[in-house]
């Protein structure tokens, strides 16, 4: 090989060996460059991930220790007990039994004197304030003649209730006691909730006092739920997998802070992981009234919405970048019909919110006071409208309530169909949207109305005229009790709206 071929040889290898440096020094450079954005980074996804642990301690514990040691003693248990007076519940249950006539002899000396009977229920609350004032559910306090709190270092007080609010099943008590401030819940932000956040659960289930379950927010914004024993009218529950079950009522839903989010109310018992609770930014808006005033005054407006599916925006002229509700019905003599609007009216924008849903602009009027006024955007006929309301008081209105109405009268025998009031209780049940029209509590065998109608049905509308009670139902079928065509009447069965036409004679 000649020196000249050597040359050539050994310049090539210095040029790679200097190719080769090169790249070895980009590529530890690169590394370098990594490392430092690894390690530049990481002090941000460790603020982000602290914020959700900023409860766990120098040794590590789980977060839940703290939040278990914090919200304890904010947590108190409830027991309640209602005096019934009448025919023992019991009664049913043994009438089949031999059992039942031992019990019917020995009392038949007492028969003429009212029977009392007891029926005690338990459930949660929350201390919310030093000087002894409680949140929890209506339900776990509703109609109760004496309630008892029992805190967790074992000391009992009688409460005595302060107001309770049926429409969002909330309720404040108060004890006389003044409370240390690390016994007074520490309240979150519901209206920051995520979905997947950490969601912990604290109460008295099944009797077993100071349970503390874990879980997430697996939903928000659930509503039009069918809860056992009928639910409230205004429902936007936080959903979660934290085990909530019977005597949960009333204790609180914490994040991982400790801070409440939310009220324990129902429970799925079909299901596995799905109980609910009342965001806590609702439940203290009531609070503040309860306390101020010991009832809740709610906005009324005197309409029936409905959702706006794409058949209705087609037919209204609605476009499809807006949302809203459509107007089913307008009530006579309400702010509704005193401010113009119109049965056929889309509702866009209410008090200065956009309208998504039926559910949201519910709870939008009632959030306004009564007696204010509040301007609406409507689409009527294609072409957008403002029109503006002063608000009613929906406590005084009995006939759209159904509130402090008697017993269901007998309305007449008009098609041998015999009908009652549909009151608030009836309406959650039944899943109605208001409690307007009138069930059917029988129709007689006879009737020409018994193939197409049937007792639980709600009839909301005859011959395209609002039923709204009884004495509506009553001037109808006065009208029509000589027609001589089929009479439509519009229902609600099962929660569905529908149309049945029925032969008069």
């Amino acid at each position: 090989m000649t020196m000249r071929k050597l040359g050539l040889i050994g310049a090539g290898l210095v040029l790679a060996g200097v190719v080769a440096g090169i790249m070895l020094t980009a590529k530890l450079h690169v590394d370098e460059q990594a490392v430092a954005q690894v390690t530049e980074a990481a002090p941000r996804v460790n603020a982000e991930f602290a914020q959700y642990n900023a409860m766990i301690n120098d040794h590590g514990e789980s977060p839940f220790v703290a939040v278990a040691e914090r919200v304890g003693p904010t947590v108190v248990n409830i027991s309640s007990d209602k005096v019934i007076k009448g025919t023992n519940p019991m009664d049913e249950f043994f009438n089949d039994s031999p059992l039942f006539e031992f019990f019917h002899r020995r009392d038949n000396n007492n028969n003429n004197r009212p029977r009392e009977f007891h029926a005690p229920s338990t459930g949660s609350g929350m201390i919310i304030s030093r000087d002894g004032y409680i949140l929890t559910n209506n339900h776990v306090v509703e109609d109760a003649d004496e309630v008892k709190v029992k805190t967790q270092n074992g000391k009992e007080y009688v409460a005595r209730i302060i107001g309770a609010d049926p429409e969002t099943d909330v309720a404040v008590i108060k004890i006389d006691h003044d409370f240390a401030p690390n016994e007074v819940a520490l309240i979150g932000n519901s209206d920051q909730l995520r979905v997947g956040d950490w969601a912990i659960a604290m109460g008295n289930p099944l009797g077993l006092e100071w349970t503390l379950t874990v879980g997430i927010v697996s939903a928000r914004g659930r509503s039009n739920l069918a809860i056992a024993g009928g639910g409230p009218s205004y429902q936007d529950f936080i959903q979660t997998d934290a085990s909530i079950n019977f005597g949960n009522s009333g204790g609180p839903l914490c994040n991982i802070h400790g801070e409440v989010i939310g009220v324990n109310t129902a429970i799925n018992p079909s299901g596995q992981g799905i109980g609910f609770a009342i965001p806590i930014n609702m439940a203290m808006k009531v609070v503040d009234q309860l306390r101020e005033h010991g009832k809740v005054a709610r906005g009324y407006l005197g309409m029936l919405p409905r959702e706006l599916t794409a058949e209705l925006r087609s037919a209204t002229g609605v476009e499809s970048n807006l949302d809203g509700v459509f107007v089913e019905r307008v009530d006579p003599k309400t702010p509704a019909s005193e401010g113009g609007l119109e049965a056929g009216d889309v509702m866009t924008e209410f008090n200065g919110l956009t309208i998504k849903d039926v559910q949201q602009f519910r709870m939008a009027v009632a959030d306004v006071p009564p007696g204010q006024a509040v301007k609406a955007k409507v689409i009527r006929e294609g072409k957008p409208k403002t029109l503006e309301f002063v608000l009613g008081d929906r406590t005084q209105l009995a006939s759209f309530l159904g509130q402090g109405q008697e017993a269901p009268e007998p309305s007449g025998n008009w098609l041998g169909i015999d009908v009652g009031q549909v009151n608030e209780s009836m309406a959650r049940a039944l899943r109605l949207d208001g409690t307007y029209g009138v069930i059917i509590n029988e129709i007689e065998e006879d009737s020409p109305a018994r193939e197409k109608l049937r007792e639980g049905d709600v009839i909301i509308e005859i011959d395209r005229k609002p039923v709204d009670d009884i004495t509506g139902f009553k001037q109808i079928a006065a009208n029509l009790r000589n027609s001589d065509k089929a009479v439509l009447f519009r229902i609600v069965r099962d929660g569905v709206k529908t149309f049945e036409a029925v032969e008069v004679n």
